[in-house]
Parts: structure tokens; sequence; C-alpha cells
């Protein structure tokens, strides 16, 4: 009788712990995703390839004003295609559910906008003499100028989490966006 009490025992508490393992619940974390949930995690995904740090060049290893001018050049190029790359993305994208359409219009514009003010700068920076060094200063203060003052842009996820809180916690909890914004 010891043995038989002990095995129903051990398969009572066999069955717990297999029940245990399955959760008390049918739900799926994935499946309680909100539809901001899933609409940042897709954006995100597709935003991220397009964030990667880059590092400005570095002009005092140059060894002429216009080499010095074409790696400027060459990385403000650089900014210029990654913002027009999260153009595509977040047009692809559309706008995100239940979230005032205007907003997400708005980020799309910013992102758009900072493209076109990078390539006035291209422009007027490949306009301008390396040989003449008045006017490569006085370039270079105007090009500096332009960059000061979209500079404290943080990007379409901060412009549109600060319109809508639910997207906010989306982009919050999700990892890749969290990378992204921070």
């Amino acid at each position: 009788m010891n043995r038989t009490t002990r095995a129903t025992l051990a398969l009572a508490a066999l069955g717990l712990a297999l029940s245990g393992c399955t959760g008390s619940s049918d739900e799926d974390p994935k499946a309680q995703a909100t539809p901001q949930d899933k609409w940042a995690q897709s954006l995100c995904e597709a935003l991220e390839p397009t964030t990667a740090a880059i590092s400005p060049p570095d002009t005092e290893a140059a060894t002429t004003a216009a080499e010095s001018k074409q790696e400027i050049v060459q990385f403000l190029r650089t900014l210029r295609d990654r913002l027009d790359a999260q153009a595509k993305v977040l047009d692809e994208a559309g706008a995100p559910p239940e979230v005032d359409a205007a907003a997400y219009e708005k980020a799309k514009k910013s992102v758009s906008d900072g493209s076109r003010t990078l390539q006035g700068v291209i422009k007027r920076l490949k306009k301008a003499d390396p040989k003449n060094s008045e006017q490569m200063q006085t370039t270079l203060t105007q090009v500096g100028a332009s960059l000061a003052e979209s500079s404290s842009y943080q990007g379409p996820l901060a412009e549109l989490s600060a319109t809508n809180a639910e997207l906010k916690k989306a982009f919050e909890s999700n990892k890749t966006c969290a990378s992204i914004m921070s």
C-alpha cells in the first residue's frame, strides 16, 4: 500500500508539474499584442538597418582642403541616404493603427524635411571652392548653422511617441524600437 500511495502521489505531482509547465492560460503573449505593438515591431525591424551609428569624418587626417571637403560631403550623403530610407520605410508602414494620421504625416514630413535640408547643405558645400579658404570657412559656418537647426530632432519614433501613449508604450516595450530610440 505504501508503494501504491507513493506512485499515486508521484503521478499527481507529475500531472500538476506538467499542467504548470503549459501554464494555466491558453493565451499566447504574442496574441495579446496590441495593433500598435505589431505595427511598432514591424516598423522598427524595417528601420533598424538605417540607424547604425556612423562617425563624422576625421578632417584632421585629410591632406588637402579638397579631400576634407569630399569626406564631409560623403558623410552628409550617408546621412541623407539614411533619412531617405527612413522616409521610405515610414511610407511603406502606413499610419499606425488607432493613432491620429496627422501625427504620422507630420513624422514623415520631418524625415523628408531633414533629407532636403541635408541635400541643400551638400549642394552648398560642393559649390564651395576648397582653394578659397575664406569661402570654405563661410560655407562651413552656414552648413553648421543649417545642421544645428535640425540637430534637436530625435527621429520619427520619438515624434510619434509624443503623440500617443499607447504607441509610446509599444515603442518602449519593443527591444528593437527601444534601441533605436536610445
